[in-house]
């Protein structure tokens, strides 16, 4: 198994999601309407690597949380006002939503996972990839880790082949590999 390309997307946490939406209007053409800041930044890093993807790609996608102003506004909505939840709010709060507009733009076909994304979540994406690879499920698998831990931080590789690849972070799985590299200030 190799890596054949890598994205890192580096940004404020004041970024708006309007500057997100600019930045990734440069690789796609037709950016979905309506999404969330966590939406928008794992498609900023699928994107910026999408001239390598193939349809029978996996997603792999780990984060920290949902967005959280998303979830934010349906808590406020739900648990304090005691309303329905905005449409938005509603179907942007399901963690696997981010992997579903990742994987429609990019017309991915292979399976679509979310995990919660702790310190080990390169190592457990790799895990999951690499099952579904050696199985021949998928002939490539796209990892994206987005952390938002004060400023924000989007990570992707891309792999493909069999055979095991052992690695702990996005530093040693991208060595030796040009990372396509954005940052929004």
């Amino acid at each position: 198994m190799k890596v054949i390309a890598a994205s890192e997307i580096h940004g404020l946490a004041s970024t708006s999601d309007k500057d997100l939406k600019v930045a990734l209007s440069h690789w796609l053409s037709t950016p979905p309407r309506r999404i969330d800041r966590l939406i928008f930044q794992a498609l900023l890093g699928a994107a910026a690597i999408k001239e390598y993807i193939r349809s029978d790609c996996g997603l792999y996608l780990a984060s920290r949380h949902p967005a959280r102003p998303t979830m934010i506004a349906l808590l406020e909505a739900v648990c304090v006002q005691h309303k329905q939840p905005k449409p938005f709010e509603f179907v942007n709060s399901v963690s696997n939503a981010a992997g579903f507009h990742v994987a429609q733009q990019l017309g991915l076909e292979g399976p679509n996972l979310f995990i919660g994304g702790g310190p080990r979540a390169w190592s457990q994406l790799l895990g999951l990839a690499q099952v579904d690879l050696h199985d021949g499920v998928v002939s490539q698998a796209l990892l994206l880790v987005v952390d938002e831990q004060g400023d924000f931080l989007v990570q992707g590789v891309l792999l493909e082949g069999d055979g095991e690849l052992a690695a702990n972070s996005f530093g040693e799985l991208s060595a030796g590999v040009q990372v396509q590299q954005l940052a929004l200030n």
